[in-house]
């Protein structure tokens, strides 16, 4: 965690350093990047107290056996389906998303679930009219039509990947303590080999 806030402090730290070297050289631009920051950042504060406020309501309601039942590796294709479909309906920004997932992980669901959601997140409809406004109904449609169906995709594929990166993962690591295992044998059998010279 404070790892975290060092980082964070670094790139507040750097981009106030910008922000001054802007502001002295053209004091205009400087006081349009303050005001688009500090909307900005009034803005994400908003949406990070409401997503944090629902993942209090997570952690005390929503207990990790049912989220398990839910979105956990044994829902079956429950999960994809209220991972591919619900996120849709959810805005905010990926500074709130992030940490929710993280706690959908910690409850206990799997990674194809948070993999399709976070895709079909993606698809915002609460921006839909904005969209449509600056790309078009038509771009619109075809987009929203394939999220669902992509985050679906998304969320099988990687599930499956990753339990694969999984099994090779336990594999290589078996294979690594069967190795040392093995040099820790031969380093006991030459130690009594030794042992049993000077004795001789």
């Amino acid at each position: 965690m404070k790892k975290i806030y060092r980082e964070a402090l670094t790139y507040i730290l750097i981009g106030l350093f910008i922000w001054l070297i802007i502001s002295i050289f053209s004091p205009s631009k400087g006081f349009e990047v303050g005001k688009v920051a500090y909307n900005a950042f009034v803005q994400s504060v908003k949406i990070i107290i409401a997503v944090f406020f629902f993942i209090g309501l997570l952690q005390v309601w929503l207990s990790s056996e049912t989220l398990a039942k839910i979105m956990g590796k044994e829902a079956g294709w429950l999960k994809y389906l209220i991972a591919s479909t619900i996120p849709i309906f959810i805005g905010g920004s990926l500074f709130s998303i992030f940490p929710l997932l993280s706690v959908l992980l910690e409850k206990g669901a799997s990674y194809g679930a948070v993999l399709a959601f976070i895709t079909a997140w993606s698809g915002k409809a609460p921006l839909i009219p904005l969209e449509i406004h600056f790309l078009g109904l038509h771009f619109t449609i075809l987009r929203t039509v394939f999220v669902i169906p992509m985050a679906l995709i998304v969320g099988i594929l990687g599930e499956m990947l990753l339990e694969a990166w999984e099994r090779r993962t336990i594999k290589v690591e078996t294979a690594i303590e069967k190795v040392f295992e093995d040099e820790i044998k031969v380093e006991e059998e030459v130690e009594r080999k030794v042992e049993e010279e000077e004795r001789e």
